[in-house]
């Protein structure tokens, strides 16, 4: 029981830490994820697993019939098993954000005490306490675990496997678990597909080649049912699969190097900490080989390396590599005196800046405030049956979790007008070019910058910038709308014009 004493503290500061704002909408950085998670789970509870056949759908409405064919807006680029989890949570509990922080909270608690359980075998039993608190207790994992939810079950699910795989000749239990483990990692998300790589490389340089294909072909047979899985729910029987594939090359495109190079490590220095990835460098040379093996988990980085350079949460695999490597780090410096002081002094940065990070992250609400209230403005002056067209500046996929209608627009960035991200783009370059849409909505909300200064927070009190698309009463579009409606509503910073 010792033994547990300081993971047990570890993972009460931990959780503890993750209760500030848990049920605040999703207004924090990066928290659209969980917004589409959200709306994708709570399509299975709505629709039935029968009907979604266990995809992942980012409609949002309470009457489906409003889309053409709902069928077609099928996420298909990961795996069904995070959305199928978070759905289970939204059955027992209700469909809220609470709820969906919960969830990941009690999976990232799995992730822990699996790394717990490695570490114990790949570390001096001295080392662990210090290696959990370096895993669970840096910004990235101690944050991203309530945001980024594919990675957190990806984790969890990789780190049981290898729990159980350090652990392979102990029991047959331990042996059947590995690849029951890998098979839910697979299923989760991409990291776990790299699990699999990386342990039939173990397997490999171990010279057990039978071992080593077992576990290559875990990966390759759930990407094979993927695969199948979109044939099957695909109503043109192909398209859905030639989507996932473009995704994927799409996104494994080269960014600028430079740029890239500096984003990365930005990201590591912040996320990381400071002091942490110093004690990692000063740890490199004492790595035994399954510490080494662990950072192929974070392979996103290098085979989607134009996605990885925009969203910096593609790092959180990476995670146990580092801890482990910081430990190693730590035990390399405690040798003398002077050493001795060095290693705490970094230990010391690295949980003041994590304090600053994560309680920043934690707190700090930004510009998912504006398309949060247009969503709400939506949901409660429209029907089950409008279609919407908004003219701001959106966000596809956070902005339908809070309308729950049909809606469609356009994200900075994107000359193109979307209903979902994996359904059809029709060209839109100015928002004067919405107008030719007219005809196939009931409601368009417009943004009023005046109204936009005192009803919406994050612009404390000012005009938006041109960025974010409010139009005032002279604007050319808005102009139309007011001689072509036969009824408008005002809500907050909002005017929803009616068109039928």
């Amino acid at each position: 029981m010792k033994q547990w004493a300081v993971p047990a503290a570890v993972a009460a500061v931990f959780v503890a830490a993750l209760f500030i704002n848990i049920g605040h909408p999703f207004l924090r950085h990066r928290e659209a994820v969980g917004a589409v998670y959200a709306t994708m789970a709570r399509n299975h509870v709505r629709l039935g697993y029968s009907n979604t056949r266990l995809a992942s759908y980012e409609v949002s409405a309470p009457n489906l019939t409003v889309y053409r064919d709902w069928r077609t807006y099928c996420y298909p680029n990961r795996t069904f098993l995070s959305v199928l989890i978070t759905s289970v949570w939204f059955q027992l509990f209700g469909d809220g954000e609470a709820v969906l922080r919960l969830s990941l909270i009690a999976a990232a608690l799995g992730a822990l005490f699996a790394f717990v359980a490695l570490a114990s075998r790949l570390l001096d039993p001295k080392w662990v306490g210090v290696a959990t608190a370096l895993f669970a207790l840096n910004p990235m994992f101690w944050y991203f675990s309530i945001v980024a939810v594919h990675l957190v079950y990806a984790l969890a699910f990789s780190l049981a496997a290898w729990a159980c795989r350090v652990r392979w000749e102990d029991h047959r239990r331990y042996r059947i678990l590995t690849f029951v483990f890998l098979f839910l990692a697979c299923e989760s998300d991409w990291p776990g597909f790299y699990a699999a790589l990386a342990m039939a490389i173990d397997a490999v340089l171990e010279r057990r080649k039978i071992l080593a294909a077992s576990f290559f072909s875990v990966g390759v047979a759930v990407f094979g049912l993927h695969l199948l899985h979109l044939w099957w729910i695909d109503p043109a029987h192909g398209a859905m699969v030639r989507r996932f594939l473009s995704a994927g090359a799409e996104r494994s495109a080269v960014p600028n190097p430079i740029a890239f190079g500096l984003g990365e490590i930005r990201e590591l220095g912040l996320y990381f900490t400071g002091g942490m990835i110093v004690l990692a460098a000063a740890g490199l040379k004492r790595l035994p080989r399954r510490i080494w093996l662990l950072a192929i988990l974070g392979l996103d980085e290098v085979l989607f390396m134009r996605w990885a350079h925009v969203h910096d949460y593609l790092t959180y695999p990476l995670v146990p590599f580092f801890a482990l490597a910081a430990t190693k780090g730590v035990e390399t410096l405690w040798t003398t005196r002077p050493r001795k002081l060095a290693a705490g002094a970094l230990l010391a940065l690295a949980a003041v800046q994590s304090l600053a990070v994560t309680f920043n992250r934690l707190t700090r609400e930004g510009a998912y405030e504006v398309t949060y209230r247009a969503g709400l403005a939506i949901r409660e002056t429209t029907g089950d049956r409008d279609r919407i067209l908004l003219t701001i500046a959106d966000e596809r996929q956070f902005t339908p979790y809070y309308a729950d209608r049909y809606t469609a627009g356009v994200e900075p960035g994107e000359p193109v007008l979307m209903v979902h991200p994996s359904g059809e783009r029709q060209p839109a370059a100015t928002v004067e070019d919405l107008e030719r849409y007219f005809g196939d909505y009931t409601v368009v909300l417009v943004g009023d910058p005046d109204r936009a200064a005192s009803e919406i927070r994050f612009f404390n009190g000012k005009r938006p910038s041109a960025e974010f698309r409010f139009l005032d009463a002279a604007h050319p579009l808005r102009a139309k709308l007011e001689s072509i409606a036969r009824s408008k509503e005002v809500h907050g910073a909002f005017v929803l014009y009616r068109l039928r």
